[in-house]
């Protein structure tokens, strides 16, 4: 057992950490590079890979978050990927979620899910069965991303048949 495994048994992680594997994970002001556990909690903190059955985030960031339920408060990530994600007053580049996604206050680029519910967000593109949404900004939904990829294909296509002649 590693120092970091034996400390994240006891329940806190502090500093930089590479891999730790444990029941419940919290990490403080510090991070790690990958987490695997039950439970994880990051506060002022950050880890490039989590994967865990529940994931909270408060004021920290992480690359890769894989979990059943994850919440992100006044956060980042770069991917959420879960059954459930909440995000409040965060950002995420991609959030995955195979039943329900709730963004408050929080900006994401691409939010697929099976039920969406967003407050007081901006959304690049929003690909989701049901949406509930208050005061949102999506700046693309599906029609307009299918307009668009027919648009970049015709112009690759189109700038490909001219270089081929060259």
């Amino acid at each position: 057992m590693t120092e970091h495994e034996h400390e994240a048994t006891k329940g806190v992680t502090r500093g930089d950490a590479g891999d730790v594997v444990a029941g419940r994970v919290t990490i403080k002001q510090g991070g790690a590079r990958a987490v695997r556990a039950q439970e994880v909690s990051i506060r002022q903190g950050g880890a490039g890979r989590v994967d865990a059955d529940k994931l909270s985030i408060t004021q920290g960031g992480v690359v890769l978050a894989r979990a059943r339920e994850a919440r992100v408060v006044g956060g980042g990530a770069a991917a959420v990927v879960a059954g459930e994600a909440e995000l409040e007053a965060s950002a995420a580049t991609v959030v995955l979620s195979g039943d329900e996604a709730e963004l408050e206050q929080s900006a994401a680029g691409l939010v697929v899910a099976r039920s969406a519910e967003v407050t007081d967000s901006v959304v690049g593109v929003m690909i989701a069965g049901r949406v509930q949404a208050r005061n949102v900004r999506v700046l693309a939904d599906w029609r307009h991303a299918l307009a668009f990829g027919a648009a970049a294909g015709t112009v690759l296509w189109l700038l490909s048949r001219f270089s081929a002649r060259d």
